[in-house]
C-alpha cells in the first residue's frame, strides 16, 4: 500500500466491495486533519478502463481552462486511489475534503469537471462551489448534483456540469480571489472517492466531518482530480 508522503498515517480500516469487473478491497488511510485516502487492494485486478466512456462537451468560442489538474488517456484520473467522501453510516462519521483554486484574472463560470466514483451505498453527490472565508470554504455559490457515478477503481468518466450564462444571470470568479471545490455524500450511506490527480498538483485544502456545515484547513496532496473552465470577463 502506498502511503502519500504529505501526512503522517493515523489509523486505517479495510472494507469490501463488489465491482462490474472483480471483488476488491478498500484499504481506508487515515492522515493527519482527518482527511482519508481510500485505495483498491490489489490495483493491478481492479483498475480499468470504462466501457463506455463520457465523452467531453464542447465548449463556447472563446473559453479557457481556468484550473486543471486532470492527466489524459486512460491517466485522467488516479483510478485506485482517491479522497473519501462518505456519510456517516458509511464512514462512522461524515467526511469531506475541499481543495481551492484561484483565478488569474477574472472569469464567467462556464463548465466544472470532477473525477469522482462510488464505492457503496446511495449513488449520488452534491458538487458545491464556494468563496473563501478565512482560508476555508465559505458560502455556497453554485451547486450540483450527480447519480449514477462509475465503480471506483475504473478509469476515466467524469462528472460535468455546464453552465449557460446570459449577461444578467451568471457567477463571476474573480481574479486573485480564492474558490473551493467540494463534494459532499447524497445521503448518509453514501460512500464516495474523489479520485486522485496524476499531474501531482497541490495546494491548500480543507476537511469537514459536518456535512460542510464547519471546516478545518489541511495540507491535501495530491488533490481530487477536477478542472474549471471560464469566459474572460471584460469591465
Amino acid at each position: 500500500m502506498t502511503i502519500l508522503k504529505t501526512a503522517g498515517v493515523l489509523a486505517f480500516a479495510v472494507a469490501c466491495f463488489t465491482s462490474a469487473s472483480a471483488t476488491a478491497q478498500v484499504v481506508k488511510t487515515k492522515v493527519s486533519g482527518g482527511a482519508i485516502l481510500s485505495t483498491t487492494e490489489p490495483k493491478a485486478s481492479i483498475v480499468t478502463p470504462d466501457a463506455q466512456p463520457k465523452t467531453e462537451e464542447a465548449l463556447p468560442a472563446g473559453a479557457t481552462v481556468i484550473y486543471s489538474n486532470f492527466g489524459t488517456g486512460s491517466s485522467v484520473y488516479d483510478a485506485a486511489t482517491g479522497w473519501t467522501e462518505a456519510g456517516e453510516e458509511a464512514n462512522d462519521y461524515p467526511l469531506a475534503e475541499a481543495m481551492s483554486f484561484t483565478p488569474d484574472t477574472s472569469y464567467v463560470l462556464l463548465r466544472i469537471d470532477a473525477g469522482l466514483t462510488w464505492v457503496t451505498g446511495t449513488n449520488g453527490v452534491k458538487l458545491e462551489l464556494a468563496e473563501d472565508n478565512a482560508g476555508v470554504p465559505g458560502p455556497v455559490i453554485f451547486t450540483a448534483s450527480f447519480t449514477n457515478l462509475p465503480v471506483f477503481g475504473t478509469c476515466c468518466t467524469v462528472q460535468t456540469v455546464t453552465l449557460a450564462p446570459t449577461k444578467t444571470d451568471y457567477i463571476e470568479l474573480k481574479g486573485g480571489k480564492t474558490y473551493w471545490l467540494y463534494p459532499l455524500p447524497a445521503d448518509t450511506t453514501s460512500y464516495l472517492v474523489w479520485n486522485l490527480d496524476t499531474t501531482n498538483m497541490s495546494g491548500n485544502g480543507a476537511v469537514s466531518e459536518t456535512y460542510g456545515h464547519t471546516w478545518t484547513a489541511a495540507s491535501l496532496s495530491p488533490f481530487g482530480a477536477f478542472d474549471v473552465y471560464g469566459m474572460k470577463q471584460s469591465h
